[in-house]
């Protein structure tokens, strides 16, 4: 026994000695340290398609506008509900409000943020008039989705039903209107560019104005996005 005790007090020892020996000073048994670097997002390239699948292009002026009007799954995918009357996965979402344009732009950049699609301070939104219009391009009345010259419909389209404008952007007149941002001061918001259920030639015009309350919807009114980055 007195043998065994002192075999086993020997290999401790020497173990423990081998151990120190190959230990730096300073340095603990424990895992090193993972890094905690998160890679940041790179900015988008002349095409960007986001997490609900939405496709960009870039225009001119430097930000980025939605290829196609938002889809009603697009819509759902990011606000959990489709109010559209005309259900249609493919369709443009309608039945929306100026406000709930505006809550989808904000829960749409906090998604793809999320999961890290984009850089910090890009952020979707509606655009501006000035930059609505720089949006038409060459698109006429004569390729757009509307009620015009007899020929009368009973619902939007799915969008890109019609060929895309020199910017590549389709349905910019006609389908459904698309929200704008304005003086929100004011009691009322409005749409531009027309839509399926217009028969009358001057609300297709760009320069038309078409005001609603920030809570009101119809089945004509829609969404495109705008994405735009740091000043």
């Amino acid at each position: 026994m007195k043998f065994s005790y002192s075999l086993l007090l020997f290999l401790s020892l020497v173990g423990s000695n081998a151990l120190a020996a190959g230990t730096p000073a300073g340095a603990t048994n424990q895992p090193s340290d993972i890094s905690t670097n998160v890679i940041e997002a790179k900015p988008p390239g002349l095409l960007f398609t986001n997490s609900v699948g939405m496709e960009l292009l870039k225009v001119p002026g430097g930000f980025w506008a939605g290829k196609f009007e938002v889809t009603q799954k697009q819509y759902q995918d990011i606000m959990g509900s489709n109010p559209s009357e005309f259900i249609a996965t493919n369709q443009p979402v309608e039945m929306v409000s100026w406000n709930n344009a505006v809550e989808f732009c904000k829960k749409l950049t906090a998604a793809d943020l999320k999961k890290k699609l984009l850089p910090e301070g890009f952020y979707y939104t509606l655009p501006t008039e000035d930059e609505w219009l720089s949006l038409v391009g060459n698109a006429t009345v004569e390729d757009a989705i509307t009620s015009v010259k007899g020929a009368l419909r009973s619902a939007p389209a799915v969008v890109g039903s019609t060929a895309p404008n020199n910017l590549g952007l389709c349905d910019v007149r006609g389908n459904v209107m698309e929200f704008c941002l304005g003086d929100e001061t004011k009691p009322f918001r409005f749409l531009k560019g027309g839509s399926w259920k217009d028969f009358v030639e001057m609300n297709l015009r760009p320069d038309f104005h078409w005001w609603c309350k920030p809570d009101e919807s119809a089945n004509n009114f829609g969404i495109r996005c705008l994405l735009k980055g740091k000043p």
